[in-house]
């Protein structure tokens, strides 16, 4: 088998964790490559191929990310650039935590025993839904972007902003806000369950829509069927513009009139389950145990 394993390059922690995997799995006699960016950082360590970002992926059964979060979606956003640009599913993708929180990941670095699993089949495939944004301008003209947590929009300046949303042509608000989140099932639990938003379990099909510090006494996240075809128009005055942001990564600016859509992406992520746990222990024994004290 072939493993490709992508390290928080930043983080001691990682790259030690990143040789102690790659070690591991080696004794199962699979191939471990990692990018040409990490050789440095591991030289010296024995039976790795350091290979560019063009073939890095070429044939891989697995490919491990190593780090927090948001090293595992950075590792997502090159898996679907691969996909996209071979018009190939997305392989399939292994968090192990070295971060502070870690929601996404399967296990985490002193867990490495479960490796084993991967070699011998015991796990299970979480396909996730993405979404997808679409720029409405003339400067991106159609530019689509897929996100595996949210899209979110606020201003460049964090003044409040002035938008509608309209669902399938049909307008659903105008609203006031300092800006708006569209999240999918595995990302609430990120930036949109800080705003307030529901936990939803990460193998459902639904985007939710929330809006950021609303100036209002009645607005409330909103959940919506895949299928549905969101639109948001800025109504804006002024500098700064409305930013678009795809997994935390800005995409566009967009002014007075332009809008994007959100939809369900064509994609989805294949996120490895190796302990086989149900989503609420996963939940509970990582967003619960801060507020419970370090007794248990």
């Amino acid at each position: 088998m072939k493993y490709v394993l992508c390290p928080n390059l930043s983080k001691e922690r990682a790259m030690q964790t990143a040789r102690l995997t790659a070690e591991r799995l080696r004794t199962f006699g699979a191939s471990v490559c990692l990018p040409e960016s990490a050789a440095e950082a591991l030289s010296g360590t024995d039976g790795i191929r350091f290979l560019p970002e063009e073939t890095l992926y070429d044939g891989a059964d697995f490919v491990i990310a190593i780090g927090g979060d948001g090293t595992i979606l950075q590792c997502a956003r090159r898996l679907l650039h691969y996909a996209k640009s071979h018009q190939t599913a997305p392989c399939r993708l292994v968090g192990i935590n070295t971060g502070t929180l870690g929601f996404l990941a399967a296990f985490e670095a002193n867990e490495l025993d479960m490796l084993d699993r991967l070699q011998s089949g015991s796990y299970s495939i979480s396909h996730r839904m993405m979404l997808r944004a679409t720029i409405d301008d003339s400067a991106h003209d159609g530019q689509s972007s897929h996100a595996m947590n949210d899209i979110f929009a606020s201003r460049l300046n964090g003044k409040i902003c002035d938008f509608t949303v309209s669902v399938d042509d049909r307008p659903i608000g105008v609203y006031r806000a300092d800006g708006i989140i569209f999240s999918t099932p595995t990302g609430s639990t990120a930036y949109a369950l800080s705003a307030g938003g529901p936990v939803m379990e990460p193998n459902l099909s639904l985007i939710e829509m929330n809006l950021i510090c609303p100036h209002s006494l009645f607005a409330r996240p909103m959940l919506f069927a895949p299928q549905r075809n969101i639109r948001v128009t800025y109504r804006g005055v002024g500098d700064g513009g409305l930013t678009v942001h795809i997994d935390g990564t800005q995409t566009a600016v967009l002014h007075n009139n332009q809008s994007f859509t959100v939809t369900r992406s064509q994609f989805t992520m294949p996120f490895v389950d190796c302990k086989g746990y149900v989503f609420y222990d996963a939940l509970n024994g990582k967003l619960m145990r801060p507020l419970k004290g370090t007794e248990d």
